[in-house]
């Protein structure tokens, strides 16, 4: 049967339409880890990946590639901004092992720290610097993104709608800048080849959220020929479907269908409803970012990469100290090489008493080392003044331990109850203080602590229970995984892993069909895409 024409021009506009559709980029639709178009997109991969994985060259530039494909399609011309860093930092690193005197490689290092702490601030904080100008002296401008269209001073009210942040930026800046430092102290030898450091900067798995890797840990990988074995591949799967259900299940349905309304308008609900998303959102922003990171470390090991691990059960800390030992431990990793411990030497080489207003000088670097990395943690989060006080408090909270908490310690006699309580009040802490990092401002802040106080409205708690018993049990859920015995997961885990493929097909089939469930509508982004 001859094929008409229309049919041919037919096929043809849908040919053309999905190519445009594949070579077009959303912002507001990013390839996400929970959405059907990501995981076509790493099947594809994938494949191709199958056919060039023991020619270490080929693999490496197709990840390369399919990163920036990746990130391109989040960040549409900003893609070309993540090109720009890797390119510069390439030819930079190489300057400063080349450069036999000490000087020329400090004012190589700091030519680098300027492109690329100069391109953090400027993309993620100029609305906020801004916007202290005008508090502080009345200045109006009208702010857009020099990006797109340029600065103009006209008088108007300041528009913070046209300045756009780059998706990531903070990952990837923070991921170059520790490879210089490397290079500049002469720990790691530059990469030779630009393929392999444009793929160790972009690998699209820990691209936008992380975590942050340091280069001794990711680059001697980069050559390395793939390796996976069975219980790899379990194990990455297992990740894979546990992230899914954090995100999807808990993190993503508490927010759309209770969180969120609460924190945007905590004057429409009673206080224990108030209680109720605050114990949510702490599970929100666990699962949220926990579980992209297991997706990520999972969606690595597929391909033969070790990403180091970001979590380890921080609702289980016995103090705050711990807790950051145990949440987000690359950042935190990160802001101690690169942030605290530079500082701390700097500062014990300008104070040369040994004490200072009857405080010994140890104890004075000790705190101004901890306030500057928290208050600095807190404006990474994000440039707003609820980010910079949430640090502040962690800061002076870790100080007051520093100092107190051994005494505290040696005062309770009881092993089991000092457990008990000091996790109990450390979790809370760690909770209350979610709360000003939630926040949109903070009047809303001082409305939660209002309602919760004095409008508790405790007689209101049978209907709640009723109206929100889907919310309660799925809030239970989360609870149960936090606390869960850790031999008992690691039962679980290990009876994936070592079963047999079909029944770990069975098993992927029934947690996605059931995960996606509970699947909501529209594009539910990870909570650290923003930051």
């Amino acid at each position: 049967m001859p094929i008409l024409p229309s049919s041919i021009e037919q096929n043809s506009q849908a040919a053309m339409e999905f190519l445009n559709h594949l070579l077009s980029s959303d912002t507001s639709s990013p390839l996400l880890f929970t959405q059907e178009n990501f995981w076509i997109f790493f099947g594809a991969v994938l494949f191709v990946f199958s056919l060039v994985y023991k020619r270490i060259s080929a693999r490496n530039s197709l990840l390369f590639f399919a990163s920036l494909f990746f990130y391109y399609k989040a960040g549409g011309a900003f893609s070309l901004l993540l090109l720009f860093v890797i390119i510069s930092n390439f030819f930079l690193a190489k300057a400063s092992a080349r450069a036999t005197n000490k000087k020329h490689r400090m004012l190589i290092l700091l030519f680098s720290l300027c492109i690329n702490l100069g391109l953090l601030i400027y993309f993620k904080y100029t609305p906020f610097f801004i916007s202290l100008l005008k508090a502080a002296f009345g200045i109006d401008l009208n702010l857009s993104d020099v990006f797109i269209s340029g600065i103009t001073t006209t008088g108007s009210p300041i528009n913070f709608t046209d300045f756009i942040v780059p998706i990531g930026i903070s990952f990837f800046i923070f991921q170059v800048v520790s490879y210089s430092i490397e290079v500049y102290r002469r720990r790691i030898e530059p990469v030779r080849n630009f393929i392999d450091f444009a793929f160790y900067v972009s690998f699209f798995p820990n691209l936008i959220s992380g975590p942050l890797v340091k280069p001794q840990e990711f680059l001697p990988q980069v050559r390395m020929p793939f390796h996976l074995s069975r219980e790899d591949f379990g194990f990455a799967v297992f990740l894979i479907l546990t992230g899914l259900i954090k995100k999807i299940m808990i993190a993503d349905y508490l927010s759309v269908n209770f969180i969120g309304r609460v924190f945007e308008n905590p004057h429409l609900f009673s206080g224990f409803e108030n209680l109720i998303a605050i114990y949510g959102y702490a599970l929100q922003i666990y699962f949220d970012f926990s579980g992209y990171t297991d997706i990520a470390i999972g969606l690595a090991l597929l391909l033969g990469f070790r990403l180091p691990p970001n979590f380890n059960a921080p609702y289980r800390a016995r103090n705050i100290n711990e807790f950051w030992k145990r949440w987000h431990m690359s950042l935190t990793t990160w802001f101690r090489d690169y942030l605290f411990l530079p500082h701390v030497y700097w500062i014990s080489g300008k104070l040369k008493k040994k004490r200072y207003m009857f405080v010994k000088t140890e104890r004075w670097i000790y705190f101004s080392g901890i306030i500057v990395t928290f208050l600095l943690c807190g404006l990474w989060h994000g440039a707003a003044i609820n980010f910079v006080i949430w640090g502040g408090i962690h800061g002076i909270t870790l100080i007051i331990h520093k100092f107190l908490y051994p005494k505290v310690r040696l005062s309770i006699k009881h092993n089991s109850f000092r457990f008990f309580l000091s996790g109990f009040c450390t979790f809370h802490f760690v909770v209350f203080t979610w709360i000003i990092f939630r926040v949109t401002n903070l009047d809303s802040f001082l409305i939660m602590m209002h309602k919760i106080i004095f409008n508790l409205h405790l007689e209101l708690i049978p209907e709640i229970f009723v109206s929100y018993w889907k919310i309660l049990l799925v809030m239970l859920s989360g609870f149960t995984m936090v606390w869960f015995p850790e031999n008992l997961k690691m039962r679980i885990r290990n009876f994936f892993i070592l079963s047999p493929e079909p029944v770990k097909v069975l098993v992927i089939l029934i947690i996605v069909i059931f995960v996606y469930q509970f699947k909501v509508s529209g594009i539910q982004p990870f909570i650290y895409f923003q930051f």
